[in-house]
């Protein structure tokens, strides 16, 4: 009898391991991967109702191939739902939640051979934490940039998608954080994670007009805390022509390719940039002042979760002025107080600073800065063109460097912006005159 009675116990355990690895929180379609072609694509999905449409849109773009579904905490609700909604080889949805497991080689591999991948909402800083310098990190940025896997996320899923990203640890709501922009800590983040295609330079915001408070003048949502922290961009990182993409709940931004980037949903996707000049106060302990502000770009979806992706509610990320289907209008702080809505922008005509392929990471000194008139810029090459211009876009000094250090001086107080050209492209520093 005790035989028998082992036998029953052993064999039970043997039914009970999963057939996939222990994360993996089940697999339905195909228990054998295939090998596609995918096409690069990103959804960005503000939150709440999942948007069809969207994932429809990401199985086309892996050529029906194996869909995985990445997330920190929850079930694997998203298998079925995403399987029934096109022809995809398989769908797997991984549980991760800590870095031993972001660095278990046989989840990372199987994450590899994926054809598109999908996080999930939750908290971001669960994937930040636990994902962000990993062999996992590393696999996802093998599969965005050199297989060109379509990628995305909801929610916390899409907040992580910028080349900047706000790690959400302290939660601020814009009537709060517009008094003090420094609520937020030091969760504003900096080209240390996802490295997608057109999102250079930008942040994403989800669940827009539902979360983030009640402003002082009525506003409902988080357009405050997004005016702070493009402000900090700026600011903090002397970063120019900022952006963000913004959604509301049951509402996605397909961004193809070539970087159009598409509307669907029931809701509103809004994609900020800024608009001339830095802000004249963003510091700790005191209420924002942005009277440039930024420029939007807002789009209504079609209304429906299952209306495709079209370039007829479109921005092109490439230069963001191609745009469809939408309408602009202008954002600014004044003390504290967000004014949305605005028809015209301060000042009415504005050239925003626009440079493509800027290299963040070159090795250019400018000092001191800020500068009383006199300053340095120390290159780490010989033949450089620089060219400074006020933070409206107009030249004010141009001219070719011979010599690693060359020495300039300007009249005028004043926020300016020093390009650097060289062989390898473009460099932007931020330049403050104060006599």
């Amino acid at each position: 009898m005790k035989k028998i009675r082992s036998a029953l116990i052993y064999l039970a355990i043997l039914v009970s391991v999963p057939a996939v690895n222990a994360q993996s929180l089940g697999r339905v379609g195909s228990p054998v991967d295939i090998v596609t072609t995918p096409t690069a694509g990103t959804v960005l999905m503000g939150g709440g109702s999942d948007v069809d449409a969207a994932f429809t849109w990401m199985i086309q773009k892996s050529g029906g191939g194996d869909f995985v579904v990445i997330r920190a905490t929850g079930t694997d609700a998203y298998n079925d739902y995403i399987y029934g909604l096109g022809p995809a080889n398989s769908v797997e949805t991984f549980l991760i939640n800590s870095k031993t497991l972001a660095n278990d080689s046989v989840i990372v591999q199987a994450i590899r051979k994926a054809e598109a991948v999908f996080f999930t909402g939750g908290d971001q800083n669960d994937y930040i934490s636990n994902y962000k310098g990993t062999a996992l990190g590393a696999a996802l940025d093998y599969l965005i940039n050199v297989k060109h896997t379509p990628i995305g996320g909801t929610s916390a899923g899409m907040a992580i998608q910028g080349y900047v990203y706000y790690d959400g640890i302290t939660n601020v709501l814009s009537p709060n954080v517009l008094g003090n922009p420094y609520l937020s800590a030091s969760g504003i983040r900096y080209n240390d994670f996802l490295r997608n295609p057109f999102l250079q330079k930008t942040i994403c915001e989800t669940h827009f007009n539902t979360k983030g408070g009640l402003t002082s003048n009525g506003i409902q949502g988080r357009q405050g805390r997004l005016m702070t922290f493009l402000a900090r961009m700026i600011t903090d990182s002397s970063m120019v022509d900022v952006k963000s993409i913004a959604c509301d709940e049951k509402t996605a931004v397909c961004i193809d390719e070539n970087g159009v980037g598409m509307v669907v949903g029931l809701g509103k996707a809004y994609f900020l940039r800024q608009w001339c000049a830095a802000p004249e106060k963003c510091i700790p302990n005191q209420p924002l002042t942005w009277t440039n502000g930024v420029q939007v770009y807002k789009i209504n979806g079609p209304g429906s979760y299952t209306a495709p992706p079209s370039f007829s509610r479109s921005v092109n990320l490439t230069n963001w002025t191609t745009v469809m289907g939408g309408f602009y209008e202008f954002w600014t702080v004044n003390t504290g107080v967000l004014t949305i809505g605005q028809t015209t922008g301060t000042p009415v005509i504005c050239n925003p600073v626009a440079v493509n392929d800027i290299l963040e990471e070159v090795d250019i000194h400018i000092y001191p800065n800020p500068t009383s008139g006199q300053f340095t810029i120390s290159l780490s090459e010989n033949n450089a063109t620089i060219t400074i211009t006020d933070m409206l876009g107009r030249p004010v000094e141009q001219l070719q460097a011979t010599q690693p250090s060359t020495q300039l001086q300007l009249e005028d107080n004043g926020v300016y912006v020093v390009f650097i050209q060289t062989k390898d492209g473009i460099s932007a520093r931020k330049l403050i005159v104060n006599r």
